[in-house]
């Protein structure tokens, strides 16, 4: 009887793993906000989402974020933007969303993994006030039999980031505030 049950045991196990093998990479980006230096003036909120899903391609994959994206785009962005940091200058964005999904360009057989993050944002220079909606796109080429979306992710994350700090400061500049 002993048996039977180990038997019926691995046979569920065997049965479990083979309806979608690793669904769930894990990407541990906890480097990229440790170092960001810590400062109140700026801050990026969303869902608190941890999970990045890979449309697109045959199969999605999914990937852990550890810490969450709001704490990892808020850090990057934070790193970007502290050199020109001026006092009274608050910056905050809310509602970020984050989808990432592979296309195949039609011309050149290549496939690219595109995210796009939208964010809203309030700037707030010495008083003078800027509120406007950002959207950005980062993409890398990838290979659809083995996307390593779990490594690729870190990537697209930290230059969207940029590409959204840069956005803020354009906005920044523009109000006329003087440094």
């Amino acid at each position: 009887m002993q048996v039977i049950k180990k038997v019926g045991a691995a046979l569920a196990v065997a049965m479990l793993s083979g309806c979608g093998g690793k669904t769930m990479m894990v990407s541990d980006m906890s480097g990229m906000v440790a170092a960001s230096p810590a400062s109140p003036w700026l801050t990026v909120q969303g869902a608190g989402q941890t999970v990045v899903t890979l449309t697109g391609l045959d199969t999605k994959t999914k990937v852990q974020v550890a810490p969450d994206l709001d704490a990892v785009v808020q850090a990057q962005v934070r790193s970007a933007l502290q050199p020109k940091y001026f006092t009274d200058l608050i910056i905050n964005c809310r509602s970020l969303e984050v989808g990432v999904a592979a296309k195949t360009d039609d011309d050149a057989a290549i496939t690219n993994a595109n995210l796009d993050l939208s964010v809203s944002c309030r700037i707030v220079a010495r008083g003078l006030v800027v509120s406007k909606g950002y959207r950005v796109r980062q993409s890398s080429p990838i290979d659809p039999a083995a996307p390593h979306f779990d490594t690729l992710l870190p990537a697209l994350i930290r230059g969207a980031s940029n590409q959204l700090a840069d956005q803020l400061w354009t906005d920044v500049v523009a109000t006329g505030v003087k440094r």
